[in-house]
């Protein structure tokens, strides 16, 4: 079992529980201890994709920026990152492993012509995010459309006049408290927020409250609900019928939270109880998982406080306001919005002319540094594509600074860091309709039985050991896991008490058969077996529910030009589009180093049977008659005695549980012969040597010689494929009679920006016509989110 001193195993409800026990005890907030341990930061994921919406048969290009939660300058802790693409039923599309390098990955998805029609999330998280706040998971709506095949939508179409959303503050409404209510009114088709005014009635009749949205569909309203009555929303949208819809019911006894802005300085909270317990509380702010303010909440001998916050502590961006019970668990949640300006734009795009005709050079040049400026070093990418009239970018600026820490969808989230935002009610509406979202009761992501270790250097595999006759979790069973990487990987664990068993694997890419397998010298290996845990999001758990999406009838020809245009495009450059680039591989040698005897086979005269190849030249390994049964030793030349531990016998990387049954294999499949006469120690297993068969196809295909050893499909990290732009240089047209109907011209993930000196790119245009967007994305060593865009037209 792998074993890291740096485990954090602590989700962000244990820390305010601690914090809660610490103020119980003492009344006062406990601060950090000095010379203590620094714990791994949190991370949080920026995941930059060429558009964000695609045809069925389309690629989707990705770029991932693993940052600390806290500072957003790149992080290097975690290895590997793990990219879903989701439908609103929560089932995986689409799913995949992939590498990081100094806190940046990339990667494709192929979207199949066979994917529904739909708003899909893509979501990316690491192992890390698995044991803390699953709320960190990084989600992205994506539009796909299929215009080749009739498949269903992902959701049935209804009909509906509007999508009608009621959040009451702090997450519940109280019977005999005057409760705040946000509310949200959509465009179903367009998730737009719609215009509307609307009234609150009391058991259907009587007015007690009256709203008028404002800007996207946003809202509030104040009333006081009380027992016995039933509260209904009369919602009149743009002047049309009025839609009736209830209000969520009110519990008849518990707590009311309550954020009212003071102005610049401060915030006031008032906190009420009603029909329970006087007790003593406690209301915690925090942000980016980090504790901002900590204080004791006394209604021990009232039903009401009042608590004034300074704006200076609690710093920028969402925070969110957390009061627990006195039984530890949360029961109220606020969001506040705290913004500062975008950072302005550091990189200018130029690109030399603004019209363009088809198949013509377009060179884009990046210019840092702008105003005199010192611009550190940014890690960027870079997509030119054709606009669609329906969807902007996905601003990474926004993201971290607001749209991270919610959970829904935010309509132009720069307008919230305008001046105008600040003026009315904007930023309350939006932080109303997104208030408890940490603390929900929903089943979590991922198994939280199971310690997810931070992969620092590789892929961990998990697997599950069991008792075969009573199925139950098998404890202190050691096992040896096979992978077929380059050289293959041999790696060994041992089951914790739940039956875990982990192996870091390395260099592993790509589709592949691994193999499962309690270690050849373990007793009765055969009363043991193993099943892969799946390290991607349950989907049985959890609905990624996104608004419902319907292309426009009015958009019906641009889809048709962009579908032929993107079947073209899978036709001729079939071959060029589905290239992979070729893992870099620093070490060659497998698990046991460079063997001391190698034998090329096909350098020796090639016997028909095993016994021969290994009696006639085979030096180290000693061939032995006994109960009637040929027997494998090695020799131990130091003491001139035979070893008395079992061997070590591998065919293409798989241990043999009986390694005398490589007898019964055909010698000429074998290319290669790799012997270590010496002692080895795998894990708690101890060898008198090793063996290695290596066949010509170097795939095990050997399962008659062991019948514990069960492929399973597991693929690894995903392979880097290879962007696909043709060249048009010095008015070359390249040949005309083939279609050149590329809506992504240029995807370029590594792009790294120092000074003041420019970036230069090539960029050739395509037989596609219509307004091309530049956009550019990174993120600077300071941790400054960089955004820039620019468009051009091919005519």
């Amino acid at each position: 079992m792998i074993h890291n001193p740096f485990l954090r195993c602590s989700r962000l409800l244990m820390v305010f529980i601690g914090l809660y026990m610490q103020l119980m005890a003492t009344g006062q907030p406990r601060a950090a201890a000095q010379g203590s341990i620094k714990e791994q930061e949190p991370e949080t994921i920026f995941v930059h994709s060429d558009k964000e919406s695609y045809l069925a048969g389309e690629l989707l290009w990705f770029k991932i920026y693993l940052l600390n939660a806290g500072s957003h300058v790149l992080a290097h802790y975690n290895s590997i990152l793990y990219i879903e693409l989701i439908n609103d039923n929560g089932r995986s599309v689409i799913q995949s492993k992939i590498q990081t390098t100094r806190g940046t990955g990339k990667g494709s998805f192929y979207l199949p012509v066979n994917i529904a029609t739909g708003a899909y999330t893509l979501v990316a998280y690491t192992n890390q995010m698995k044991q803390g706040d699953e709320r960190s998971v990084f989600k992205k709506r994506i539009l796909v459309t299929n215009t080749v095949s009739a498949a269903p939508l992902t959701r049935a179409v209804q009909q509906q006049q509007a999508l009608i959303r009621f959040f009451p503050e702090g997450g519940t409404s109280v019977e005999g408290i005057t409760s705040k209510v946000g509310i949200q009114v959509l465009d179903p088709k367009t998730t737009k927020g719609l215009t509307a005014t609307g009234s609150i009635l009391e058991n259907g009749t009587d007015t007690v409250a009256r709203f008028e949205l404002l800007k996207f569909g946003l809202g509030q309203f104040t009333y006081t609900p009380l027992p016995g009555r039933k509260y209904t929303a009369a919602v009149t949208i743009s002047g049309k019928a009025v839609i009736k819809t209830a209000l969520p019911a009110p519990r008849p006894g518990g707590s009311v939270l309550n954020i009212t802005d003071n102005g610049t300085d401060s915030y006031l909270v008032k906190i009420a109880i009603q029909h329970t317990d006087p007790q003593k509380m406690m209301l915690v702010a925090h942000s980016e998982q980090k504790n901002r303010f900590v204080t004791p909440v006394d209604l021990l001998s009232r039903n009401a406080v009042e608590i004034p916050v300074s704006k200076a502590k609690l710093g920028t961006g969402v925070i969110s306001f957390t009061l627990f019970d006195q039984n530890r668990r949360p029961v109220n949640e606020r969001l506040v919005f705290i913004p500062v300006p975008l950072p302005s734009k550091t990189i200018t795009i130029s690109t030399g002319k603004q019209a363009l005709t088809a198949r013509e050079h377009a060179p884009i040049q990046l210019i840092p540094g702008l105003n005199g400026d010192t611009l550190e070093t940014v890690q960027g990418s870079l997509s030119v594509y054709a606009m669609d009239a329906h969807t902007e970018p996905f601003d990474i600026r926004a993201y971290l600074q607001l749209t991270a820490s919610l959970s829904g969808q935010v309509e132009e989230p720069e307008f919230y860091f305008t001046p105008g935002a600040a003026q009315g009610a904007y930023i309350e509406n939006l932080m109303l309709v997104n208030g408890w979202r940490r603390f929900d009761t929903d089943a979590p992501l991922f198994d939280p039985a199971l310690k997810y270790l931070p992969e620092y250097d590789g892929h961990v595999v998990a697997a599950r050991v069991l008792n075969k006759w009573n199925h139950q979790p098998a404890a202190g069973v050691s096992c040896l896991l096979t992978a077929p990487s380059v050289p293959f990987g041999l790696y060994n664990g041992t089951s914790d008490s739940l039956g875990i068993v982990r192996f870091n694997v390395k260099r592993y890419y790509g589709p592949g058969d691994i193999f499962i397998k309690p270690t050849p010298s373990a007793n009765a290996t055969d009363n043991y077996e193993t099943a892969i845990l799946s390290p991607f999001i349950d989907s049985a758990n959890r609905s990624f529910t996104q608004p419902l999406y319907l292309p426009h009838p009015a958009d019906s020809m641009y889809l048709l030009k962009r579908s032929i245009a993107m079947q073209t495009v899978n036709i001729y450059y079939k071959d060029r589009i589905n290239s992979y680039a070729v893992p870099l591989v620093s070490d060659t040698l497998p698990f046991y180093g460079r063997p001391e005897i190698s034998y090329q086979l096909d350098d020796y005269k090639r016997f028909s049977t095993m016994e021969e190849v290994l009696r006639e030249y085979v030096r180290p390994v000693n061939v032995v008659m006994h109960d009637r049964k040929l027997h494998m030793t090695i020799y131990d030349e130091k003491y001139q005695n035979v070893y008395r531990y079992a061997v070590l016998v591998l065919l293409d990387g798989v241990p043999l549980a009986d390694y005398n049954s490589i007898f019964k294999y055909d010698p000429y499949k074998i290319k290669r012969l790799d012997v270590v006469p010496r002692r080895y120690v795998i894990g708690p297993s101890l060898y008198s040597g090793i063996v290695s068969f290596q066949t010509y196809a170097s795939k095990f295909d050997g399962f008659e010689l062991d019948p514990t050893a069960v492929a399973i499909d597991y693929e690894g990290l995903q392979l880097q494929r290879i962007f696909y732009a043709p060249v048009y240089a010095n008015g070359d047209k390249g040949d005309l009679r083939i279609p050149d109907n590329r809506t992504t011209l240029l995807w370029e993930p590594d792009i790294t920006l120092s000074g003041h000196q420019p970036v230069k790119l090539d960029c050739f245009t395509s037989d596609f016509r219509g307004t091309y967007r530049i956009v550019l994305q990174g993120i600077s060593s300071k941790g400054i989110p960089v955004f820039s865009e620019a468009t051009f037209t091919v005519k």
